[in-house]
């Protein structure tokens, strides 16, 4: 069962990180592996204007993500920490996804999430390269087991960006992350993420 999803204000918000700091956080028979030249830790988040499971219409919801980055048997995956969503993006729990709920606002020039620590204000800069942070098509996460999912990104138009405010980021924390100065960031007024349901990771 294929599931589309059309969203907005997609960004990818990158501080540098150390390898051992992967290392806590990776399961067994993963490997951190570095990012256009350096280990880091991201928060993506996103609105989801519209979508489809199948022929069945998908709410509109905004989701957060807390992710790093690995090797799978020698293939760079996205490893998941957490993924947060409104309440309309609940619904993809019965298709294997690991959410949770959470009150976030996602609009152009700023993600807040309070209850997670998150507020980062932002202005585009120009056009630019996403790199490897927007190729990566195998994203793992644990959900009971390990499962693992396969990203078809759509066409985007990325464009880098500056903080327009001191960005706030707890929630890495709790993940024994310490972020320390500004993040990379690069965002995208609309793309497209087509997949399937999470799939046992083997």
């Amino acid at each position: 069962m294929r599931i589309r999803l059309d969203v907005e204000n997609l960004l990818i918000a990158s501080w540098a990180t150390s390898r051992e700091a992967v290392e806590r956080v990776a399961p067994p028979g993963m490997q951190p592996v570095e990012v256009d030249g350096r280990h880091v830790v991201s928060i993506v988040s996103f609105r989801v204007r519209r979508g489809r499971v199948g022929r069945s219409p998908v709410l509109p919801f905004s989701q957060l993500n807390v992710r790093t980055y690995v090797n799978w048997k020698d293939e760079p995956a996205v490893l998941f920490l957490a993924s947060r969503v409104t309440p309309g993006g609940l619904p993809g729990l019965l298709f294997g996804a690991p959410y949770r709920s959470a009150r976030l606002r996602v609009k152009p020039g700023r993600l807040r999430a309070p209850g997670l620590g998150v507020d980062i204000r932002y202005r585009p800069r120009g056009p630019a390269d996403p790199g490897e942070l927007g190729r990566h098509e195998l994203g793992i996460f644990e959900s009971g087991d390990l499962k693992a999912i396969r990203i078809q990104r759509g066409p985007a138009q990325w464009q880098s960006a500056e903080l327009a405010a001191p960005a706030t980021a707890q929630v890495l924390l709790g993940y024994g992350f310490s972020p320390a100065g500004e993040p990379q960031l690069v965002h995208t007024a609309r793309t497209s993420f087509e997949t399937e349901p999470a799939k046992k990771l083997t």
